[in-house]
C-alpha cells in the first residue's frame, strides 16, 4: 500500500487525447478509435516507486462542456495533466483558459503541461523531409488531410495548424517563473507511450513533496 493518495485532473480541448494519454499511463495500451469522453472517466494508478495512489479524473473537454463547467469535479485535486494537441495550435492557445478556470478553483496546484501527438509529427519530417515551420504549415494540413487522420476524430474536417515547439519552450519557461515553480512541460505520445510515464511521475513527485511538506508543518 503506497503511504499517499491524491486526485489529478487531466484537462484540455476535445480530442486532444487526454484518455489515450491516461490509458496509456494506466494499461499500457493505446487505441486507435475516438470516443468522446462524457462526464469523467476514473481510473486508478499506484507509482509504488514514489509511494503515491493516484485517482485520475479524466474530465470532458468538447466546447458545449469547457473551462467554467468543471468546479465540482476539481473539488480536492492536488495536481493536473493539461493537454494540448501538437498538431492544433488552438488547443495550444487556448491552455489560458484551463489554466484560470483550474486555478480560480485550487489556487495554483502542481501543473505538467502536454503537447500529445509527438509521434505525428516526426512522422510528417521523416516522409517530408522538410522541417516543421510556418512556411511548411499549408504543407502539414496537406498531410494531415491526405493521412485522414481526421475523419475517425472530427466531425467535420478542422484547420491543421502545427505547434511551434521552441516558442512553446519559451511560453512555459515564462509560466513557471511568473506563475508556479511546481510545473513542468513535456511532448508525449499516447500511442508510441513516449514520455507519457515521465510525464504523470513528474505530476506525482511534486504531489508527494506537498504531501510531506505539509505533515511537517
Amino acid at each position: 500500500m503506497s503511504d499517499y493518495t491524491a486526485k489529478i485532473l487531466v484537462l484540455g480541448d476535445g480530442a486532444v487525447g487526454k484518455t489515450s494519454l491516461v490509458r496509456r499511463f494506466v494499461r499500457g495500451e493505446f487505441d486507435e478509435d475516438y470516443i468522446a469522453t462524457i462526464g469523467v472517466n476514473l481510473k486508478h494508478k499506484s507509482l509504488e516507486d514514489i509511494g503515491l495512489d493516484m485517482s485520475i479524473w479524466d474530465l470532458y473537454g468538447q466546447k458545449s462542456m469547457s473551462p467554467g463547467k468543471h468546479s465540482s469535479n476539481y473539488v480536492g485535486a492536488e495536481g493536473a495533466l493539461i493537454v494540448f494537441d501538437l498538431t492544433r495550435k488552438k488547443t495550444f492557445d487556448n491552455l489560458g483558459h484551463w489554466i484560470d478556470d483550474l486555478y480560480d478553483y485550487l489556487g495554483r496546484i502542481p501543473v505538467v503541461f502536454t503537447g500529445n501527438k509527438r509521434d505525428i509529427m516526426v512522422d510528417f519530417k521523416k516522409k517530408k523531409g522538410v522541417k516543421l515551420s510556418k512556411k511548411t504549415k499549408n504543407e502539414f494540413h496537406e498531410y494531415m488531410i491526405d493521412e485522414h487522420y481526421y475523419k475517425s476524430v472530427y466531425s467535420q474536417e478542422p484547420k491543421f495548424v502545427p505547434v511551434p515547439l521552441e516558442e512553446t519552450k519559451t511560453w512555459f519557461k515564462s509560466f513557471k517563473k511568473e506563475y508556479n515553480k511546481q510545473s513542468s512541460l513535456f511532448f508525449t505520445s499516447a500511442k508510441t507511450g513516449k514520455n507519457v510515464e515521465k510525464a504523470f511521475k513528474k505530476l506525482g513527485k511534486y504531489v508527494v513533496k506537498n504531501q510531506i511538506r505539509y505533515v511537517l508543518d
